[in-house]
């Protein structure tokens, strides 16, 4: 019965010449186009300020061991965070990107958080995690994120290259021809609410550089991260409960080491 219906639809969507057209298997998946997009992002104030703290750690992270000739690899990096956890107690790994170190273009700074937070939590994926990352992420970190059901994304800058990957797996094109489903597992992308992220933007394409990973060596580039790192030091918060997410990463920063990590690592990265 199964190869009837099969068959069937592929004669529908034949392509002319007998074969099925990608159109036509596509729309046997057994939910059709009636994938959910993400939630719309809509933090609570005190939310809000989290991410800013958050994020600003994120570019703590890289400054610590900041690249002027990406010998570990590129100047992005990344922090992972339960927020189902308390205030305080949220905070799970880190990771930097170590491509050149690994000799392996695959190690971005979310796919060795990520990584290394499933082999050390002894985790099979990131339900309802948050992740920070200092860089729009690609298409690569993106499928990564999607598949193991990351809840929310916030990047720090914004890559015009190379981003708007989850943008792109959520939406749906299928009314188009040959079009698709969204991907299922859709991921909430949000760029960070912070005024240095929008400085980055501008002054970045205001270099006009071809290459925004070239750009991230530059001492233009360095002074911003800097400035991030002093503004977590100097960071007040508006709401009680904040005062532990703050007390929590400058602590979480003062235990990342500033040079390179081999996967799996336990040194601040305190999961199970």
């Amino acid at each position: 019965m199964l190869l009837t219906i099969i068959l069937s639809a592929c004669n529908s969507g034949s392509n002319g010449d007998g074969g099925a057209s990608l159109g036509g298997l596509r729309n046997l998946i057994p939910f059709g186009c009636n994938i959910s997009p993400p939630v719309p992002y809509e933090p609570s104030p005190a939310e809000l300020e989290q991410d800013q703290i958050y994020m600003l750690l994120a570019y703590g992270v890289v400054y610590k061991d900041w690249q002027t000739e990406n010998r570990r690899g590129y100047n992005i990096g990344s922090i992972l965070v339960d927020p189902s956890k308390e205030p305080g107690n949220q905070l799970l790994c880190w990771a930097r990107n170590s491509v050149t170190r690994t000799r392996n273009g695959t190690q971005h700074g979310e796919v060795r958080l990520l990584t290394n937070y499933l082999e050390s939590a002894d985790e099979r994926n990131a339900r309802g995690l948050k992740l920070y990352t200092t860089l729009e992420p690609c298409a690569m970190c993106s499928g990564m994120m999607t598949l193991l059901s990351l809840k929310t994304t916030i990047y720090g800058q914004t890559d015009p290259g190379f981003g708007g990957a989850i943008e792109r797996l959520t939406l749906n094109s299928h009314p188009l021809q040959q079009g698709n489903c969204p991907y299922p597992r859709g991921v909430q992308s949000v760029a960070a609410p912070l005024e240095i992220r929008e400085q980055l933007d501008a002054t970045y394409q205001k270099a006009g550089m071809p290459s925004i990973t070239v750009w991230l060596t530059s001492a233009e580039a360095r002074s911003f991260y800097e400035q991030a790192t002093d503004q977590l030091a100097e960071f007040h918060v508006q709401f009680d409960e904040n005062s532990r997410v703050l007390d929590q990463a400058r602590a979480f920063l003062e235990s990342v080491p500033a040079e390179y990590t081999a996967i799996p690592y336990a040194l601040a990265c305190p999961v199970p």
